[in-house]
């Protein structure tokens, strides 16, 4: 649970911190990026500041106030707008893992930078830096690249499945739950932050808002079959989905069996949706997601 004095005070610190800044580098913008300016921080936590200037920037270092560490970085307008430009529009093929993509999951941590990055005035006034359009393209490649993270799990998961490495499994299963609950965050419109802030995440995404959540587990059914409650992790993340692009309209359409195996999880692109398993894609029509939705894939191991 966020502690508010921890974050007030190291808000203010930001703020003061920010105005002198500001006051050293005209034309400069101040950023506060990461968990504090997301409104989340503990005892411990520093203050991220970036200055952003329109030429080359000076260079900083980090401060210590009343205890606090403050780290300073620097970047050019120039720069950020290169990194800002990939939020202009949400451009995925269908053939998934394309040059875009691997840029943009490579920049994660910059493009959540920029997810959380308020520009401060030195004098207690803060605004996102990012619109709102841009808010929502970045929800929707910070879900493509958690997608893409559960899509690397689960083939790892169905290649330890058959060589009989169960303990090696049921630590991919771990890490699978929690790359699933981050993709629904992130397609609840919560930034990608550290694995220790999910929990309070989480809560930020529910409707309404609620203090810290714990993870929910997978259902596990454990190895017979390869199925290790698949049919949980591809229902949860078809709801991301649904989250983040909304829910297909019309009718329920028949879904092909191989895309009820496991392995198979679901992804959206420019022509829409589609199921993948490894490098193996398959498009799919919104009416087939809906029946994938509400239909329980069949307990087979490989795909």
């Amino acid at each position: 649970m966020t502690v508010q004095p921890d974050l007030h005070r190291r808000t203010a610190l930001a703020q003061t911190t920010a105005g002198e800044l500001l006051a050293a580098h005209p034309g400069a913008q101040v950023h506060l990026t990461g968990a504090l300016a997301h409104g989340l921080a503990h005892s411990r936590s520093d203050v991220d500041l970036l200055l952003v200037t329109p030429s080359a920037p000076p260079p900083v270092t980090a401060l210590r106030r009343d205890g606090i560490r403050i780290d300073i970085a620097a970047q050019t307008t120039t720069a950020m707008g290169d990194a800002r430009r990939l939020l202009g529009s949400f451009d995925l093929p269908l053939e998934g893992d394309v040059p875009v993509l691997r840029e943009v999951r490579s920049r994660m941590g910059e493009l959540t930078r920029l997810r959380t990055a308020l520009r401060l005035d030195g004098h207690g006034a803060a605004e996102p830096v990012l619109t709102a359009p841009e808010q929502a393209v970045y929800a929707r490649w910070a879900l493509a690249d958690r997608l893409q993270e559960a899509i690397t799990l689960t083939e790892d998961l169905a290649g330890l499945l058959q060589s009989g490495q169960v303990h090696a499994a049921s630590v991919t299963v771990a890490q699978l739950g929690t790359v699933i609950a981050q993709a629904e965050t992130v397609a609840a419109g919560q930034p990608l932050l550290g694995q220790k802030w999910l929990p309070a995440l989480r809560g930020l995404a529910a409707n309404p808002p609620t203090g810290p959540q714990p993870l929910p587990p997978l259902a596990d059914t454990g190895p017979t079959g390869g199925q290790w409650g698949f049919t949980d992790i591809q229902h949860r993340l078809l709801k991301a989905l649904f989250t983040c692009w909304g829910t297909p309209s019309g009718p329920a359409q028949p879904l092909p069996d191989l895309v009820r195996s496991f392995g198979w999880l679901p992804i959206a692109c420019n022509e829409g949706f589609a199921a993948q398993f490894g490098e193996d894609v398959l498009a799919l029509s919104g009416g087939q997601l809906l029946t994938w939705a509400t239909r329980a894939p069949a307990p087979t191991a490989g795909g």
